[in-house]
């Protein structure tokens, strides 16, 4: 930029000294024209010394009209020369608009390139992010998938040792059920045997001890012996049946226990995962009272038993006491008595050690509870980790949506500036490129008309030179060409004074647009009627410049020859300048857009 600045500068320096060149020139050229005519005033004056009086008075008033045109001339020309400096300090102040026109353009074309650049920056941000979010997306449904799998395993876990467990306690519930069978079995054998084998000898112990009744009082005595020892036995039995019950209680009260905090377990469960979680309930409880139910059964039926062998045995000495036995009799009933002792030991023993065989299992499957609740939670801690984790990516994917939508909304906003923009340089190369043409055009006339002028007043000075008794009348021809030459430049001037005042409506539409934004009193406007690009400032000075030349050719048309033909040069002179101005300021525009062009 600031190259371009050093650039313009130079150029208008360079430029300015040519055009203040061409001033100086132009004043040196009027100036040597005059003292060429007051020089060849002075030579004619002693050749008109010899005629006669009436021609030395006709060459005096033409003396004094020449001093008096030149005079004049001369005012003109300096009111021109301050006419031409002030068109060119507009000149200059029109190149500087011209500059901050370009300046400004090149600014929007920096702050365009920087918000694309801020847009494919922001398009690519967009691009990581939704390739992140589908990484996160493919992550969390890994990590679903992972949960759902393990969900499956550990229920396949839970089921299969469901099922273990159930099995193996249906096959000792089978083979409990085998030996209680077989227990029955024997001891209904043993009563019939017992039964049968006490009918016959009883009546033959009833005639032997008949016949030995002293015997019998001392073995009545130790049987009385044995019988307390028996009852302190029953007590003791009585007393571990007891135990039992009470352990068995216990166990019950802890079963129930274990199933109301299964219970709640099952309700926290299902308020967590009702869905997952519902298979499990109905099998535990299934397996829980299939587990107990039978147990429970057997072991009331074999609390029964005992309960009615301590009856039966409790009722055996008061029918004793009552009925005079005989001693194998009751031989036979201790001996039975003990077995059953000895057996309803063995039992105790047993239960105790089913007892304890069922807490530990019953324990095992707590852990196992335990255990598979703790997963249950941990697996709905993850899930909920997941779900918060997805509710944050779909709020940075709506905010990335968001902030894309606002991108491609600013992107057609910049594309489409960029289109009027470009459409409005297209228009101004057009425009450039007709003035051109009509400068071209304007150069040429003016070139002829310059030729032709110059042509006139060397043939002008030679015919003053070779005859002076003819000099009117040439001068009245010349005069009269010279009329008719500027007669043609006034035409072509009034054909662009009204071209210009064309431009002149052009102020109202400047005043009302000064107000609007974007707009400038200084910015360059195109003309409806010959499409030429012109400030306002120009077009004042050019209708300045035309009521200039038309007063000037009004004026001049009653003057002496030599009046009218400066006053020609100076028109022609002012018309040159304005043209060379308005040739410079279009070629400077144009040169300005073509760089513009080319760095694009």
């Amino acid at each position: 930029m600031e190259k371009r600045k050093w650039l313009w500068k130079r150029k208008s320096s360079e430029r300015s000294p040519g055009e203040s060149e061409s001033s100086e020139s132009f004043s040196s050229h009027s100036e040597r024209y005059s003292d060429e005519q007051e020089q060849e005033a002075l030579r004619e004056s002693p050749t008109d010394s010899i005629q006669s009086p009436e021609v030395n008075s006709k060459a005096a008033i033409t003396d004094d009209e020449m001093k008096e045109s030149v005079k004049s001339l001369t005012e003109k020309l300096s009111a021109a020369l301050v006419n031409v400096s002030a068109k060119e300090d507009l000149v200059k102040q029109h190149v500087k608009v011209a500059e901050e026109a370009v300046a400004g353009w090149e600014r929007a074309e920096n702050e365009v390139v920087a918000l694309k650049q801020q847009l494919e920056a922001a398009v690519q941000q967009n691009l990581n992010l939704e390739v992140r979010s589908s990484h996160l997306d493919s992550a969390l449904k890994e990590c679903v998938r992972q949960l759902r799998q393990a969900r499956d395993e550990q229920e396949k876990r839970v089921s299969d040792a469901i099922m273990e467990k159930s099995s193996e306690w249906e096959s000792k519930k089978a083979e409990l059920e085998k030996q209680i069978l077989d227990l029955q079995t024997e001891a209904e054998a043993a009563r019939a045997e017992n039964s049968a084998s006490i009918d016959p000898n009883t009546l033959l112990l009833v005639e032997a001890m008949e016949k030995e009744n002293s015997s019998l009082k001392q073995e009545l005595i130790s049987l009385c012996k044995e019988l307390e020892i028996m009852t302190i036995e029953r007590d003791l039995s009585t007393q571990a049946a007891e135990t039992a019950s009470k352990l068995q209680l216990e166990s019950i009260r802890k079963v129930a226990k274990l199933e109301a905090e299964c219970r709640r377990l099952q309700s926290t469960a299902r308020k967590s995962s009702p869905l997952n979680n519902q298979k499990l309930i109905p099998e535990v409880d299934q397996f829980k009272n299939q587990k107990h139910s039978p147990k429970g059964l057997a072991v009331e039926i074999d609390m029964m038993d005992d309960f009615l062998e301590m009856e039966r045995l409790a009722a055996l000495p008061e029918t004793k006491s009552t009925t005079p036995l005989s001693a194998p009799e009751s031989a036979s009933e201790e001996s039975g008595l003990r077995v059953e002792l000895d057996s309803m030991t063995e039992r105790v023993t047993e239960l105790e050690s089913k007892l304890g065989m069922i807490e530990a299992e019953k324990l095992e499957l707590k852990n196992a509870l335990d255990e598979s609740v703790e997963s249950l939670k941990e697996a709905q801690y993850k899930l909920a980790e997941a779900e918060i984790r997805m509710v944050e990516l779909q709020k940075e994917l709506t905010a990335v949506n968001e902030t894309k939508e606002l991108l491609e909304f600013q992107l057609i906003g910049m594309e489409v500036e960029a289109r009027t923009m470009s459409a409005n340089v297209d228009t101004l190369k057009a425009e450039v490129e007709e003035e051109r043409k009509v400068s071209a055009e304007l150069r040429v006339k003016c070139e002829e008309l310059e030729n032709e002028l110059t042509r006139t007043i060397q043939e002008t000075e030679l015919q003053q030179s070779t005859t002076s008794n003819g000099e009117l009348k040439i001068k009245q021809e010349d005069l009269a060409v010279a009329a008719d030459k500027l007669a043609e430049c006034q035409k072509t001037i009034a054909s662009l004074g009204r071209q210009l005042q064309s431009l002149a409506t052009l102020e109202d539409f400047l005043i009302d647009t000064s107000n609007i934004p974007g707009f400038s009193r200084k910015e360059i406007w195109r003309s409806p009627s010959n499409d030429m690009l012109i400030p306002k400032r120009d077009s004042d000075f050019s209708r300045m410049s035309v009521e200039n030349c038309s007063n000037m050719g009004n004026g001049n048309e009653d003057s002496s020859p030599s009046s009218s033909l400066s006053a020609s040069s100076t028109t022609h002179v002012t018309a040159v300048k304005s043209r060379n101005s308005f040739g410079k300021f279009f070629s400077r525009s144009k040169s300005v857009i073509e760089l513009q062009n080319g760095q694009d």
